[in-house]
């Protein structure tokens, strides 16, 4: 393991990538560490969506190398903007007390982040870099 792919990268890279150590280190406190609706929940939840906000902000800032994109922007760039709608979606699901559409849309952004941050341990990833040396 190295950090010197860290430290060499550009700045909206070091910040999605701890946007999202954030969101990785938040989620067991969302889904098992408090009672839902506590106003530990509550405030674990927004310091949570705020991040996920904040990665999917940061990855617009990322260019896409892969062979279908157009001008630095791929499919991938498609689930940020989903990310973004679904933030907004699921902090007013939960301002109007919609609690099961909170619940499945929080599941649902979850999955899809953890999903996507899986494909970052790909080889010639930084990710990979950092971890595999």
């Amino acid at each position: 393991m190295t950090l010197a792919p860290f430290y060499a990268a550009p700045l909206f890279v070091k910040l999605h990538i701890l946007s999202a150590l954030l969101v990785v280190a938040l989620t067991p406190f969302q889904f098992v560490g408090f009672r839902k609706g506590s106003p530990g929940h509550r405030l674990t939840g927004r310091l949570w969506l705020l991040a996920m906000i904040a990665v999917a902000l940061t990855s617009l800032t990322i260019s896409s190398r892969f062979r279908y994109s157009i001008a630095g922007f791929g499919l991938i760039h498609l689930l940020s903007l989903l990310t973004l709608a679904s933030c907004y979606g699921a902090w007013q699901a939960a301002r109007n007390h919609a609690v099961e559409r909170h619940r499945q849309m929080l599941v649902g952004l979850t999955a899809s982040f953890f999903l996507a941050g899986a494909f970052t341990f790909l080889p010639e990833r930084i990710m990979h870099r950092i971890v595999a040396g």
